[in-house]
């Protein structure tokens, strides 16, 4: 049964998780009921926001994150200073742990600088267990705060080694080879066939793993911020990805983009282009990934259908940097003004 599109457009998890984490800090001067189960009430809330770091990983996700972790630190019941000097920092570095990969992709990549979450989850674990030691009181809610980014940097430590292997050598296209042509449907059911748009645009292809992949969700955001640079030369901007044309609408409405986003549920571009590994793990326990996994990537191509840009494979997480495509749009010739009605 396919959720009602208000359901799955709003960040309900993140505001339920900052609600009960507030309650966990009120809950210190006032006298509520169920007050004695405050603090795991809060724990479970910034589990909650750290769920819905796959389905949106937006602004609001990455401010709850620190503000959540900061209500729930402030609200042990131990000596101010004890709070600041121990609780605080340990909850932020949980709380950093989260959110610095997915906020700062293009440096930090699937594969670079993994030791990072761990020497913060590990600084933060440390420092509740000081906390605990010299009170004799352990805070054994805040260790639970460490769980969502635990398991993501599991995840990119666990991925990594694929990602690596899928991308050595590169895509299988490279700058200068004429583009595989393809026809795909937009969230509209509408098809979309990219030779359309030669000789009369150029085209920036987006290619993404889901509305699963926080990562992309960024990507999509970045482009949407610098759309404007895109669209002056006339630049038709084409988002690609595995999901059905439903969660697609869904994605796209929630993350605020305008431009077309086509699905390609059977990998048929997808495995054309090379954007596509094997990890068998992800494959197993995520439904319609049986043909592999989705590399994001970006691709530029100018109006002759020739590409001009390709974002790099060995740093995946470069496509998050529009910044390296501008100097090649810039030599590119512009387009004619276009318009795609949906």
């Amino acid at each position: 049964m396919r959720l009602p599109m208000w359901l799955t457009t709003i960040p309900w998890l993140t505001y339920i998780g900052l609600g009960l984490e507030g309650w966990a800090f009120l809950a210190q001067w006032i006298d509520t009921p169920y007050r004695a189960y405050a603090l795991w009430a809060g724990a479970i809330g910034s589990n909650l926001i750290g769920l819905d770091f796959q389905r949106f990983t937006g602004p609001l996700q990455y401010a709850a994150a620190f503000i959540g972790n900061l209500f729930l630190a402030l609200s042990l019941p131990y000596a101010w200073e004890l709070r600041l000097l121990l609780a605080v920092p340990a909850v932020l570095f949980f709380a950093a742990a989260l959110t610095l990969r997915q906020r700062f992709m293009h440096i930090f990549t699937y594969t670079r600088y993994l030791w990072v979450e761990p020497l913060l989850i590990g600084a933060g674990i440390s420092l509740l267990g000081f906390l605990g030691y010299f009170t004799g009181q352990w805070p054994w809610p805040m260790f639970l705060v460490a769980f969502p980014s635990i398991v993501l940097s599991a995840g990119y430590i666990q991925d990594a080694p694929y990602i690596a292997a899928g991308a050595q050598g590169g895509y299988v296209l490279k700058v200068g080879d004429p583009v595989p042509d393809f026809t795909l449907p937009n969230v509209h059911g509408r098809p979309i066939q990219l030779s359309q748009f030669f000789p009369h645009n150029p085209v920036l292809l987006l290619f993404v793993r889901g509305d699963w992949c926080p990562g992309c969700h960024m990507m999509l955001r970045t482009y949407e911020r610098y759309k404007d640079r895109f669209y002056a030369k006339n630049v038709v901007i084409l988002g690609i990805g595995p999901d059905p044309l439903g969660v697609n609408q869904a994605m796209i409405r929630k993350l605020g983009v305008s431009f077309e986003m086509l699905s390609d549920p059977d990998f048929s571009v997808i495995r054309r282009y090379g954007n596509s590994y094997q990890n068998t793990f992800l494959q197993k326990t995520m439904a319609g990934y049986e043909a592999g996994v989705p590399l994001p990537a970006a691709y530029l191509i100018d109006r002759h259908g020739i590409v001009r840009y390709i974002s790099s494979a060995e740093y995946v997480g470069e496509f998050l940097d529009p910044t390296t495509i501008f100097p090649v749009l810039e030599e590119i010739e512009a387009g004619e003004p276009f318009s795609l009605a949906s």
